[in-house]
C-alpha cells in the first residue's frame, strides 16, 4: 500500500474515479493482493465523506496520516513489550496463587446463591398473591363465558389416548 500511495493519486469516497484510486486499489495495482472489508469504510469515515456520496482526492495530510499508520503497523514489536506482558501475567498468576494459599480455601458462594434464589422466589410468590388475578380480567383479555368450568366428559368418550391401540394399529400396517 505504501508503494501504491507513492504511485497513484489517492482518492476518498470511491474505489476509483477522477483519475485516482482508493488506497486499497492503489495497493492492488502495485501487486498487494490483500483484502479488507473494513478498511474502505474506515478510510471514508476518517476523511469525512462516508455516506455523503462525495468523491475527491485525499488531502496531503490524510495521506500522510495513513502512511504513518501503515509504517507504525509494520514496525516489529520489541521484545520488551512481550517481556513486560509476560512479566505482568506471571505477577498476576503469582498473586492469585498467594491469595489462595494464604487467604484460605476458595470462596464457595453456592450456599449464598441458593439462599438468594429461594428468597427471591418467596418474594415473587408474595407479590403474585398480593397482585392477584384481577388484572387478567380487565378489558385487555376477553374470556369465553364457560371459562373455568370443568368440561363434562360425554358418555362413552375416552379422556386419554390409547397408546396400546395405536401401536397395534401401526404394527398391523
Amino acid at each position: 500500500m505504501l508503494i501504491g500511495l507513492d504511485n497513484n493519486t489517492v482518492i476518498t469516497g470511491a474505489f476509483a474515479g477522477g483519475g485516482g484510486a482508493c488506497p486499497m486499489l492503489a495497493a492492488h495495482r502495485e501487486g498487494g493482493r490483500t483484502r479488507s472489508c473494513l478498511f474502505p469504510e474506515a478510510w471514508d469515515r476518517f476523511t469525512g465523506v462516508a455516506g455523503r456520496h462525495i468523491i475527491r482526492p485525499a488531502t496531503e495530510y490524510e495521506v500522510l496520516i495513513l502512511r504513518r499508520e501503515i509504517e507504525a503497523s509494520l514496525e516489529p514489536a520489541g521484545p520488551s513489550m512481550f517481556a513486560e506482558a509476560i512479566a505482568d501475567h506471571q505477577a498476576t498468576v503469582e498473586a492469585r496463587r498467594r491469595r489462595s494459599r494464604y487467604g484460605g480455601p476458595p470462596l464457595d458462594l453456592g450456599g449464598a446463591i441458593d439462599e438468594h434464589m429461594s428468597t427471591a422466589r418467596e418474594r415473587r410468590g408474595r407479590e403474585a398473591e398480593a397482585t392477584g388475578l384481577d388484572w387478567l380480567f380487565e378489558e385487555t383479555l376477553l374470556l369465553p363465558e364457560d371459562f373455568g368450568r370443568e368440561p363434562v366428559a360425554e358418555e362413552g368418550s375416552r379422556d386419554e389416548f390409547d397408546f396400546d391401540a395405536a401401536e397395534s394399529e401401526l404394527l398391523r400396517r
